[in-house]
Parts: structure tokens; C-alpha cells; sequence
């Protein structure tokens, strides 16, 4: 792709994500209506999810990182989770447990994130949080589109990989915080 319809579509990554939290308040209208599952709400769902990875390969491919599109796509990201998983509750799809379990964890590694940014620590989304988000994701449209057994299953273990993740990044986390204050006394004392 030539440079110049690059610089010409550099706004197109951060347009998507400002779309998609755009459509948050139709997603939520929709699943507090909503008689329970139906195909067009998991399709939209999903469509809404799909975006995430259109995004961030247009921002990799078109050289269009910034730093709103930074905190905006995760933002973005969060709170499409959220509002899925508040759907699922809504709807009564799963036991309340499990989307509560989530939506926690999603809350308490934003936190974390940022108490730990703000202490010059910084994180990031690791191979095994992509996975369990997308994962995650899947399952949330799969609920909100059929009612059936396996999907139960699945969501399970969805929820069990969100735990695992999130006990990952306290390990990092902890980890990292360790090597700082390590090469902080080793500053102080030299």
C-alpha cells in the first residue's frame, strides 16, 4: 500500500473503534429487551467484537497507532465485554456467577493496569490474554445468540481461562514490582 493512501486513511482504525462504542447503547437496548437468546443479537455481538481485530490490523497495516486509539480500543473492548456479560445476566443465560466472575476480573486488571502504569510499571495484553478475551468474546455472542447445554460448558471454561489469565498478570505484575523496588534499592545503595 502506498504511502500516501496510508497517510489518507490513518483516521479509519480509530473511526471503527469510535463506531463500535457507538453501538454499545444499541447492544444494550437490544438485550434489555430482548425475549432471550436470538441469532441477530449473538450476530451483532459479534459483528461488534469482530471490528476489535478489523481495528487493530488497519492501525498495524496503515502505520496508525495513536494514542487515542491506545486508550479508546481497549476502552472499547471492556466495555463491550461488559455490556455483553450485563445482557447475559439480564436474560438470565448463565448463572450469575460467572458473568459476574468476568466482569470483575476485566475491572480489577483495568485497575491493576493503572495503579501499576501510574508507578511506572507497565503491563501488557500477553498472548494468553488475547486468547482467553477472544475466547471470552466468543462465548459472550454464542450465549446471546442459542440456548443450549454445551454452550453452558463452554462459557465455564471460558470463565475458568479469565481466572487463569488474570492469576498470570498478578505473577507478571508482582514480578515486575519486585525487579523495580530491587533496582531501586540497588540505586540508592551504590
Amino acid at each position: 500500500m502506498s504511502t500516501g493512501i496510508k497517510r489518507r486513511l490513518r483516521w479509519l482504525p480509530n473511526a471503527i473503534t469510535i463506531a463500535r462504542l457507538a453501538a454499545l447503547p444499541v447492544l444494550l437496548w437490544w438485550c434489555l429487551v430482548a425475549d432471550g437468546p436470538s441469532w441477530p443479537l449473538g450476530i451483532f455481538f459479534s459483528v461488534l467484537a469482530i471490528t476489535d481485530l478489523l481495528d487493530g490490523r488497519l492501525a498495524a497495516l496503515l502505520d496508525a497507532r495513536t494514542p487515542l486509539g491506545r486508550v479508546l480500543d481497549p476502552l472499547a473492548d471492556r466495555l463491550l465485554m461488559a455490556v455483553g456479560l450485563i445482557g447475559l445476566l439480564v436474560m438470565a443465560r448463565f448463572a450469575w456467577p460467572g458473568p459476574v466472575i468476568i466482569l470483575v476480573r476485566d475491572l480489577a486488571s483495568i485497575g491493576g493496569f493503572v495503579w501499576l502504569a501510574r508507578r511506572g510499571v507497565l503491563m501488557q495484553i500477553d498472548f494468553a490474554g488475547k486468547v482467553s478475551s477472544g475466547f471470552n468474546m466468543g462465548c459472550v455472542a454464542v450465549g446471546l445468540a442459542i440456548s443450549a447445554t454445551w454452550v453452558d460448558t463452554v462459557f465455564w471454561c471460558a470463565v475458568g481461562l479469565s481466572v487463569l489469565t488474570f492469576m498470570n498478570y498478578v505473577g507478571i505484575a508482582v514480578g515486575r514490582v519486585r525487579a523495580q523496588r530491587a533496582g531501586e534499592v540497588t540505586s540508592t545503595t551504590t
